[in-house]
């Protein structure tokens, strides 16, 4: 998660309270899928698990969403969300709400042109689709089913014939890493309008040893600001907070334009709805703070007290807590869980040492020792 102003289709303007909604909700449809990737977050299955959420629920979820003031961007992904024969009647019926909504399909058979013009007749004007490998090999092995790169990039450009707008993501990791360049020139060159790295994160399938060092996810950051001041598309990160103190830091040394919006982050700007209700602070952060069966999603991003704990940056532990950036990076509240435990301990990818940091605890820390 980045800054606030997710082009999810048309640039919108949306609300800077994170306290008081999210800007973002990503909404796991269902858990079924028939890709085996091997960073999958959701662990997703082939079959459809039999408590998801049934479509008058799911109607249900979208008018709870509308609780929220203004409405948030609404990514319907999975799993696969072409895996629910009801997803085309859900999204027209947030649309016909006035929420903004996208989807976010795994590239299988059925991302067919049939399928594109329904979502468009929809009312959906962004998709977005994974691009994990420069090459056939690389992203397929990713991906675990042969013909994947081939059929994605034929997906990009059946989905613009479409009328859709699409946005290409990339999980970095050791799998891929050494590709990123090969991989921008393919996101030039598709049309797509942008481009969303992802900084992996250990959770489901993914595994710790292929995470970047902090070092290396510096080097990337610092290529990626480099590549989003001469490229057509625009170039934004998820699950990776510090690119906004990268951003920030080379803004003032070249004289660039300082965007000053806050990032979002776990809990703070984002929600994460599972198939079966749950509710998270993000789909990378596993922990439930309830379910929109009981019809209190807008109380639970509001009051719950894991939610309340990510949007206050003075609970932030360790060189995060001491950080000067911390009010527009805050660390990546999902990759500190997924690599200590502590969803407040510091971002143990991030490099970066606040001065006259050395290591003590913040005032936080010492009074709860």
């Amino acid at each position: 998660m980045s800054s606030p102003h997710e082009r999810h289709g048309a640039g919108f303007q949306v609300s800077l309270d994170y306290n008081q909604g999210p800007v973002v909700v990503f909404w796991e449809i269902t858990k079924a899928c028939a890709l085996a990737c091997r960073h999958c977050r959701a662990i997703a299955q082939h079959k459809r698990h039999p408590l998801e959420l049934t479509t008058a629920e799911a109607h249900a979820v979208v008018d709870q969403l509308c609780g929220f003031q203004p409405g948030p961007i609404l990514v319907i992904s999975g799993g696969d969300p072409l895996m629910r024969r009801d997803l085309f009647d859900v999204a027209a019926y947030a649309v016909s709400k006035g929420l903004r909504t996208s989807l976010s399909p795994s590239v299988t058979a059925l991302v067919t042109p049939k399928n594109l013009a329904r979502a468009y007749e929809a009312g959906v004007r962004h998709i977005s689709f994974s691009l994990d490998g420069a090459t056939p090999e690389v992203h397929d092995g990713f991906r675990g089913v042969p013909g994947s790169f081939d059929r994605t990039l034929t997906a990009v450009q059946s989905a613009r014939e479409s009328g859709l707008t699409v946005q290409l993501n990339t999980t970095v990791s050791r799998w891929n890493v050494a590709q990123l360049q090969q991989l921008a020139e393919i996101v030039g060159a598709s049309g797509a309008i942008q481009w969303d790295v992802f900084f992996l994160v250990p959770t489901g399938r993914a595994i710790a040893n292929e995470v970047l060092s902090p070092e290396e996810h510096e080097e990337v950051f610092h290529w990626l600001y480099d590549l989003s001041k001469r490229v057509s598309y625009r170039v934004k990160t998820t699950l990776g907070q510090p690119f906004r103190r990268v951003s920030l830091q080379e803004a003032k040394r070249r004289g660039d334009p300082v965007d000053t919006v806050p990032s979002t982050n776990d809990g703070n700007g984002i929600c994460f709805i599972s198939h079966i209700g749950e509710v998270f602070p993000s789909g990378f952060l596993p922990i439930n703070c309830g379910n929109v069966r009981a019809g209190k999603l807008v109380e639970t991003y509001q009051t719950h007290p894991l939610f309340q704990a990510l949007r206050d940056k003075g609970q932030l532990k360790g060189k995060c807590g001491a950080c000067p950036y911390n009010a527009s990076c805050g660390g990546c509240r999902a990759r500190a869980y997924g690599m200590t435990g502590d969803y407040l301990a510091a971002d143990p990818t991030c490099p970066y040492q606040p001065a006259g940091w050395a290591g003590a605890p913040t005032a936080k820390e010492a009074v709860t020792a």
